[in-house]
Formats: C-alpha cells, sequence, structure tokens
C-alpha cells in the first residue's frame, strides 16, 4: 500500500510541484493550502508523512507541528519542514519541535524525494 503524504504549502506552484513528483513516485499524495485545512486533513486522512511549510496565513507550520506532536494520536506522524528562509533558527525551532527533516526551498525534486525516502523508510 502506498505511503501516504500531506503536501501543506499556501504557493500552489509550488505545491503542484511536490505533488506531481510524489505521485510520480508512486505516492498517494492529498493538498492543504494552510495549516487549519492540514490539521483537519491529518484528522480524515492519517497520513504517514506531512510535507510542511513554515509561513502560511492563518496557522504557521511551526504551530501545526506543535499541534500534531502535543496530540498521542498524532504524534507518530513524520513531519518534513519546508522553508524559504535560509537562516540558522528556522532548522533549530522545527528540530526542537519534533520535525524528522527539513528544506530549504527553492529545492531540487531529486532533493525532495531523498529526504522523503530517508524520512519514512523506503
Amino acid at each position: 500500500m502506498a505511503k501516504k503524504i500531506l503536501v501543506v504549502d499556501d504557493s500552489d506552484v509550488l505545491r503542484k510541484i511536490v505533488v506531481f513528483n510524489l505521485q510520480k513516485e508512486g505516492y498517494s499524495v492529498f493538498e492543504a493550502r494552510n495549516g487549519v485545512e492540514a490539521l483537519q486533513l491529518v484528522e480524515q486522512i492519517k497520513p504517514d508523512l506531512v510535507i510542511l511549510d513554515v509561513m502560511m496565513p492563518e496557522m504557521d507550520g511551526f504551530e501545526v507541528l506543535r499541534r500534531l506532536r502535543s496530540n498521542p494520536a498524532y504524534n507518530s506522524i513524520f513531519v518534513i519542514m519546508l522553508t524559504a528562509k535560509g537562516g540558522e533558527e528556522d532548522p533549530k525551532i522545527a528540530a526542537s519541535l519534533g520535525a524528522n527533516g527539513f528544506l530549504t526551498k527553492p529545492f531540487s525534486p531529486v532533493k525532495l524525494l531523498e529526504e522523503v525516502r530517508r524520512v519514512v523508510g523506503e
């Protein structure tokens, strides 16, 4: 059975690129435009992995990650954080909140797939 991946990003273009590349590799992929949608979908589909943008309207990725890690039903879901900020703080914050991986935008589809495989163990 294909791993379920939820892609959460407010950029339609980036989200479509990520979804396309993951589907091409055989993953079952779902999409959310913001953190609120993401949490609703997590409850419905129980994904194996969430690829989560940091900077989004309504609820940022760090808050989504906090909520996932604070809920025993969801704290085992793998999370890879994405950010457009190149600083050192975001990866540290993500790690302290329990992220399993971190990518800085822009990233290549190859790098994304390598990180996904590393995190989900395929």
